[in-house]
């Protein structure tokens, strides 16, 4: 993924506070994250996997998707009193879970909309599903179709980013082997997404973009990225790595990528989401022999 990279050629001494303030220079020499080292969520982990964590803005509940009980894979949920306790034991969202496949959590900052990939019937391929509560103790309504955002391949969601207003997706429409990312824009809170655009620069025939987090100014953008992700014969890579990318606005390319070694392994790491104030890494990784949530502190430079 280093072929992406390039430093500006200028010295440009400003991107914008690029996800909680942290300031990014872009210029003779690329930015750059340093992490300590990764933690296990304890209360989270389980016999079996648990991926794809996304947290409303306030950390205090986290979705995720499990198969711990069913055997499929299923939406969960936890609570805390506050950011810094461990989360209450874990739960399923038994108005949104059916016998299909629930994938790909993503929550909205307040905690009232929440998007996941399914297969469930009404779905062409894996399609992209919403459900909203009108408040946070609330049951979930029963989900629709995004059919704006949806094709007839596979189709995953993530958390809105840049204020809430665009949304990272992933989709095997355009190479059915690999996952590339698209942005899909809306002109407010609550109103539809548009079309998906694909950020061309990250995409590639021979590699996934995939599970992508936007920062909230739309500067930064973490993925993994893992060589044929979709097999032929079906079956799935375990080889992904973290990535992140910048660019100087967001009417520009990313322009820089850089792969975070820290937390990267020979074993499988994916779905990153940022905290925030830019301080935690949530992601995913089988390093300990099974797919479980981990956290990991930002270093300060």
């Amino acid at each position: 993924m280093r072929s992406g990279s390039r430093a500006c050629s200028l010295l440009l001494a400003l991107i914008a506070p690029a996800c909680g303030g942290r300031t990014v220079v872009l210029g003779d020499t690329n930015p750059h994250y340093d992490f300590d080292v990764p933690r296990p969520v304890a209360e989270l982990m389980a016999d079996t996997k648990s991926d794809n964590p996304t947290l409303t803005a306030d950390l205090l509940e986290i979705f995720f998707t499990t198969d711990r009980v069913s055997g499929n894979t299923d939406i969960w949920t936890a609570r805390r009193a506050h950011p810094s306790l461990a989360f209450d034991p874990p739960t399923p969202i038994a108005e949104l879970n059916q016998a299909s496949f629930e994938t790909s959590a993503a929550i909205s900052a307040d905690g009232l909309t929440l998007w996941f990939g399914s297969d469930r019937p009404g779905s062409v391929g894996m399609d992209i599903w919403v459900s909203g509560r009108p408040t946070r103790n609330a049951a979930w309504l029963a989900p629709s179709n995004v059919v704006a955002l949806n094709t007839i391949a596979e189709d995953i969601p993530r958390p809105p980013g840049q204020h809430g207003l665009v949304m990272p997706l992933a989709s095997t429409f355009e190479s059915p082997l690999n996952y590339q990312t698209y942005l899909s824009a809306r002109p407010g809170a609550g109103a539809p997404f548009g079309a998906p655009a694909l950020i061309a620069e990250l995409a590639h025939d021979d590699r996934s973009t995939v599970d992508a987090f936007l920062s909230d100014d739309g500067l930064t953008l973490f993925y993994a990225s893992a060589a044929n992700a979709i097999q032929p014969d079906g079956g799935a890579s375990v080889t992904a790595d973290l990535y992140v990318a910048w660019r100087l606005s967001t009417s520009e390319t990313f322009s820089v990528t850089q792969p975070l070694e820290d937390l990267n392994t020979p074993a499988d790491e994916r779905d990153p989401w940022l905290t925030p104030d830019g301080r935690t890494l949530y992601f995913t990784s089988d390093r300990d022999g099974v797919l479980s949530i981990y956290t990991a502190a930002v270093k300060s430079r």
